[in-house]
């Protein structure tokens, strides 16, 4: 199962949670293909956001918790998979990818169901009152 939110200036803007199509055989591989779904939402939102006639400038920050996934992606071998965008609209898009403690990660309560996770997760997303 992969968990996404996206946020612009502190508002959300995607959240979404799918079952994975493909049986992952291990943390990592389940964590690269979430980042890969995160990093295709995020060229959509990016190219949304130019055709709207907006500019943003600077990289989009994706924050992952797992340092293999992170390795793997940064990884030359893996390199054409992580760039499935090829079209020339989307070799502009650029993302960051940055560490963040698996206990901030606020994607996490869409995939966990452990009640207090759930609960601090749901406080920092600052959406508990839309669910009370």
């Amino acid at each position: 199962m992969s968990g996404i939110i996206l946020m612009m200036c502190g508002a959300h803007v995607v959240w979404r949670s799918t079952f994975q199509k493909t049986v992952a055989l291990s943390s990592t591989d389940a964590e690269y293909m979430a980042l890969s779904e995160c990093v295709k939402e995020v060229v959509w939102i990016r190219l949304l956001i130019k055709d709207m006639g907006a500019s943003q400038s600077g990289p989009t920050m994706i924050y992952e918790d797992n340092q293999g996934a992170k390795t793997l992606a940064k990884n030359v071998g893996y390199q054409a998979r992580w760039t499935f965008a090829t079209t020339s609209s989307a070799r502009s898009v650029v993302v960051e990818l940055t560490y963040m403690e698996t206990k901030n990660q606020l994607a996490d309560f869409l995939t966990k169901g452990l009640l207090t996770t759930f609960r601090y997760l749901l406080e920092c997303s600052n959406i508990t009152g839309m669910l009370e």
